[in-house]
């Protein structure tokens, strides 16, 4: 009797997951591969500022899915899924049900507003192609509008830019929009003084997955590029106009056309949902055992930003970044294999980090890598080209050595 493999889901935990299958159970005729994804495209979300302040073309940041998945037995779906089953093993979505034996669940997150009033209404995200693409567009706008614009409080609105957020997301959009202005300023004949950027946090310090040593350098090199950094403080309302923020029990309001929240993330839509018949933690993460199974239910596994998962001997969950996805995609994927098949015993997921790096604009970078028990700091240069070598990695493990040289 055929079994059924149903991944929801193509970002990177998702193509990573159904390619292993897909090479395990390729001379297997009684396993049937489903990945469902609303785009035809998988996106590169950890270049979306690059085209939001674009450096690079939108495109670059796209990846079809017919041909990550082409001579694979792979069946790409595209529909949004929007319930599960459990009891009765099926998802459906928009266009149609697709029964499983055996479910991944890795559907991704999406931005968090903490109640904040005006917040979803009013801001710009960073979290899709689309988003990227909407911000760039936004941008340039605001720029053309004020090129031509007579009224100087109008202007200065048009051309105040506010970040919320100084983690990885808020930090790299801030620096790269730094590193566009003077280029726009040229371009539409406009004064690089009258430009305001602000990058806020209620944290005390940027980047806080970083030793403080490396947080220092990252607000220092925001500064000199023209950013005010504004931490300790919080973001109470946003506007169409204006963004009222609070330090100190003091609130400012400042008038401007552009907001971009980064402020941190939640479960998609689907995982919130599937989180009300699983057990789960904040943010609709899914509680898991060692093997990356629902505590309440072995046939379903989660990787990616999905997972609530601490690892034996550590203290913290498993962080929601790009290598946790690559890691988990590969013990999912023996573990789903070990189910399907009977054979073999199943492995504990133990991850090892290998650090982070964040770049701020083009030029600079700052990175910590390593192994857990032995981490060191990266100059720029290097962890500018780490960066780089990381994304080539992702590019090739996404699309494969062939696929990359055609």
């Amino acid at each position: 009797m055929e079994k059924k493999i149903v991944i929801v889901g193509a970002g990177y935990s998702g193509i990573l997951t159904a390619k292993k299958l897909a090479k395990k159970f390729k001379n297997t005729s009684d396993v049937a591969i489903t990945i469902i994804n609303k785009n035809p495209f998988h996106t590169m979300l950890t270049e979306l500022h690059e085209v939001a302040a674009g450096r690079v073309e939108e495109d670059s940041i796209k990846i079809s899915l017919q041909k990550v998945f082409a001579r694979r037995k792979v069946d790409v779906k595209l529909d949004t899924a929007t319930s599960i089953a459990f009891d009765r093993r099926v998802v459906s979505g928009k266009n149609g049900n697709y029964p499983y034996d055996f479910l991944v669940l890795c559907a991704g997150s999406k931005p968090t507003y903490f109640g904040t009033p005006g917040v979803k209404e009013f801001t710009f995200k960073l979290w899709s192609y689309e988003d990227a693409v909407a911000l760039k567009d936004h941008i340039h706008d605001m720029f053309r509008k004020a090129a031509v614009e007579t009224d100087t409080e109008e202007k200065k609105k048009l051309l105040t830019f506010y970040v919320v957020g100084a983690g990885f997301t808020g930090a790299e959009m801030a620096g790269e929009l730094a590193e566009y202005t003077p280029i726009l300023c040229e371009r539409f004949e406009i004064d690089r003084k009258n430009v305001t950027i602000c990058d806020v946090d209620i944290l005390s310090r940027t980047i806080p997955n970083l030793p403080e040593k490396l947080s220092e350098k990252v607000e220092k090199r925001m500064k000199r590029m023209g950013i005010r950094v504004m931490l300790n403080t919080g973001v109470v309302s946003v506007g169409s106009d204006y963004v009222e923020t609070k330090c100190n029990d003091v609130v400012t309001r400042e008038g401007t056309k552009t907001v971009v929240w980064a402020a941190g993330i939640e479960g998609s839509d689907i995982t919130a949902d599937a989180a009300k018949s699983l057990p789960s933690g904040g943010r609709g993460r899914i509680q898991l055992d060692s093997y990356l199974r629902s505590v309440a239910n072995e046939n379903v596994f989660v990787v990616g930003d999905n997972m609530l998962y601490t690892p034996e001997g550590e203290e913290k969950p498993v962080p929601q970044i790009v290598e946790n996805c690559e890691h988990s995609a590969d013990t999912a994927a023996y573990n789903i294999v070990c189910a399907v098949t009977g054979q073999g015993e199943m492995k504990k997921y133990k991850p090892s980090f290998h650090g982070f790096m964040v770049s701020i604009g083009g030029r600079y970078a700052v990175a910590r890598v390593g192994l857990p028990n032995f981490m060191f700091n990266l100059p720029s240069f290097f962890a500018m080209f780490a960066k780089h070598l990381i994304n080539m990695i992702y590019f090739v493990q996404v699309l494969g050595w062939n696929k990359v040289f055609s």
